[in-house]
């Protein structure tokens, strides 16, 4: 949330923010421009006010559709910085110690987002140089922590994205039907309708969804197989995770299928992560730390047999990832569930979360994974998916 941003700088002593964009859009410019759909620019954050667009006069008309406060960067010396350069580091830091002198900002000052490494170091020296104070960040990055909890709106826009999901992953299951009853068909079919379907209902694939079966579905991640014939009485776990094409928001969702006979061993460990998965869900409470989650699902398949991170880090069967990991602009955020001493993430009303216990035995061609996207209120957590959690299609 904005506000949270807000208090985040207070805290840091930071008087103003700058995030810029290179000709790549990225999620924080995103969220602090509202959108805008420039090439590039500067987005401006000063505490308690609203972020303004420093742009350039192609884009105005694009700027100032979101609604923010636009300046010119012409209206800051840009031209006349720029047209005699030699040091292109200098030049940018002399535009921004105009640009903050004319908005009136505060000496210190902050940098994030996406920005060519290579060129923000000479500019950090030369802002020093210059007698601002440049904030130091320990790696953390406060955009994303404001960004944790999502405005109404943002709820509403991922709620979209997961309608349009789940219309997906009901055409995967009438595909899968359809192979029940003896039409054949190629992995490469079911992921080929995924990213048509995908396109069709405005949304994008950030990257390729996975879409695997046997040995494959026991590796987390594995893509699959494109060539391969659907198989019966093996796992197809499919993990679809579009944006939207507009707003840029993700969402995440896991099924396990199995078409024709369901072996007792699959069956078992289905029913083992349904168990996991409802534990977590029906556990989860805003104002606890997110990794008190995975420490009990550890200790949920751990006390079944299975080995964990936990138990053991360098597992590559059983339990062999987190829990989940929210949800927004980008497609993993915060809260962490990583079991580390250093995570303190708080699970908080409006996180945009995923659970997704899993269990994976590639050598047993064996791979079950179920998620859902969650909002977290005041009681507990809501799904933004329908369910329908069961192997057979």
């Amino acid at each position: 949330m904005l506000r949270d941003l807000d208090e985040l700088m207070r805290n840091r002593a930071i008087d103003t923010l700058i995030v810029p964009m290179h000709e790549a859009m990225h999620s924080s410019f995103r969220w602090l421009s509202r959108g805008a759909k420039v090439t590039r620019g500067y987005a401006v954050k000063r505490v308690d006010r609203n972020p303004l667009l420093v742009t350039y006069p192609m884009e105005r008309e694009e700027a100032a559709a979101t609604g923010l406060e636009v300046r010119l960067a012409s209206e800051f010396d840009h031209d006349r910085i720029f047209q005699s350069a030699t040091n292109v580091s200098a030049a940018y830091a002399e535009f921004f110690d105009i640009l903050l002198r004319e908005l009136g900002a505060g000496d210190a000052i902050a940098f994030f987002g996406n920005v060519p490494v290579q060129l923000y170091h000479g500019i950090i020296e030369s802002l020093e140089a210059r007698g601002r104070r440049v904030h130091r960040s320990n790696g953390e990055d406060i955009i994303q922590l404001a960004r944790k909890r999502k405005e109404p709106w943002e709820i509403d826009a991922i709620r979209s994205v997961g309608a349009r999901t789940q219309q997906v992953v009901g055409g995967v299951r009438a595909m899968l039907r359809d192979c029940e009853r003896g039409k054949s068909m190629t992995i490469g079919d079911l992921k080929s309708f995924v990213s048509s379907e995908i396109a069709r209902l405005g949304m994008i694939e950030d990257h390729e969804t996975i879409l695997s079966q046997g040995r494959d579905a026991g590796v987390p991640h594995s893509r699959g197989n494109a060539a391969e014939e659907v198989r019966r009485s093996v796992p197809i776990v499919l993990d679809i995770f579009p944006a939207d094409k507009t707003s840029g928001y993700f969402f995440d969702m896991t099924r396990t299928f199995c078409i024709g006979d369901v072996p007792a061993e699959l069956q078992r460990m289905h029913a083992q992560v349904l168990e996991a998965f409802t534990l977590a869900r029906d556990a989860m409470r805003a104002g606890v730390e997110a990794k008190h989650y995975q420490d009990m699902v550890c200790a949920y398949f751990e006390s079944h047999g299975y080995a964990t991170l936990r138990s053991d880090p360098k597992t590559l069967t059983g339990y062999v990832h987190g829990l989940g990991h929210g949800v927004g602009l980008d497609i993993h955020e915060k809260p962490s569930f990583h079991l580390t001493d250093a995570n303190r993430d708080l699970v908080e009303v409006n996180d945009i979360l995923t659970i997704e216990p899993g269990l994976y035995f590639p050598d047993r061609e064996l791979g079950v994974r179920i998620e859902d996207t969650f909002v977290v209120r005041e009681g507990g957590v809501e799904s933004l998916c329908e369910g329908n959690y069961g192997l057979k299609v």
